[in-house]
């Protein structure tokens, strides 16, 4: 069990999530989506980027694409 899941707590969803998809794309054989999943992560981590899961899918968002983002940076 890994550290963020030891006592059951979650630190960041997110992550774990992409991190748990990146590891079962690599043991897939698909170390093309392991690698995108974790270019992802390291922009999600970094503040660049959005990430939304959508009908068990990861979508990811640059900030500049997102409205609220814009009407923040805009006042």
């Amino acid at each position: 069990m890994s550290e963020a899941t030891e006592n059951n707590n979650v630190y960041d969803f997110i992550a774990y999530r992409m991190m748990r998809q990146a590891e079962d794309m690599s043991k897939a054989g698909r170390q093309d989506y392991a690698d995108a999943l974790l270019d992802a992560l390291q922009s999600y981590l970094e503040g660049d980027v959005e990430v939304r899961f959508i009908e068990g899918e990861t979508y990811i968002v640059p900030k500049e694409d997102i409205p609220e983002a814009k009407e923040k940076k805009n006042v």
